[in-house]
């Protein structure tokens, strides 16, 4: 695990403090003495919201049970497609999950052969016991996958289609995937990008069983706290790591 130290970083303004006085003097000199006006630029983006169409749809039912049950429930004045996009983006989430568990566990098993055991200090895990828990958090977030593909089919629906929230969970996991994926992160950065996404997972299960509940469908929502459950011990488990790689570094750095 490459350690956090001091290197050759020039990023920050102070590495060129002649440079940042003679910025401020031409500033304070040239810049406008009135805000710059941005109202036409901000109608441009207002047309574009107020033109644009929806990220995706919604496909219909898939089959005639998926076509009654869901007449059924418009018949009663609820709206089934909502929770079929709900249940869209928690397949597309934990999709991507399992994909980053994937690569978190490419990244943690290298660097473990390259500093061997003392690499990876996670308070008194071996790192057998790290990697034995990664594989299964994994193997937790494909289940959960394989589940809700399950749920979307028994409801008449298409568990591969892109539903609108799926588009947009997806767009917003890219940067996690990057995090993870990138050989420069370190396993405690990489975990840092983890926690973020367990957190969003979390309450995204949690919101999923509110609307199955409100919906009526009181199997679905059972099997929904089951995958909570397993959730927030992934969260637990993660949250954990992150504070042990954190305190860890601190002690290192000290010493």
């Amino acid at each position: 695990m490459q350690a956090t130290t001091t290197g050759s970083n020039r990023t920050g303004a102070a590495t060129a403090a002649q440079r940042v006085r003679e910025m401020l003097d031409a500033n304070e000199r040239w810049a406008p003495k009135t805000l710059p006006d941005t109202s036409l630029a901000e109608a441009d983006r207002s047309l574009y919201i107020a033109d644009s169409d929806a990220i995706g749809s919604i496909p219909p039912p898939a089959t005639i049970q998926g076509v009654l049950k869901t007449g059924i429930h418009k018949l009663m004045g609820e709206r089934p497609e909502m929770l079929m996009d709900k249940i869209g983006e928690r397949i597309a989430f934990e999709r991507s999950g399992t994909r980053l568990y994937d690569a978190l566990i490419v990244k943690y098993r290298t660097l473990v052969d390259a500093g061997g055991d003392a690499a990876l200090p996670l308070a008194e895990d071996s790192n057998a016991d790290v990697l034995a828990a990664l594989q299964e958090i994994r193997l937790e977030e494909h289940e959960h996958f394989l589940m809700l593909c399950e749920v979307m089919r028994s409801m008449g629906g298409d568990p591969t289609a892109q539903t609108p929230c799926a588009a947009v969970i997806a767009t917003a996991s890219m940067g996690l995937m990057q995090v993870v994926t990138d050989p420069r992160t370190t396993f405690a950065q990489s975990l840092n990008a983890m926690l973020t996404a367990e957190l969003t997972d979390n309450a995204g299960w949690e919101l999923l069983i509110t609307m199955a509940q409100d919906a009526g469908e009181n199997d679905m929502a059972e099997r929904f706290e089951a995958a909570l459950a397993d959730e927030e011990r992934h969260l637990a488990t993660v949250r954990a790591w992150v504070q042990a790689l954190a305190l860890a570094s601190k002690a290192t750095t000290a010493a």
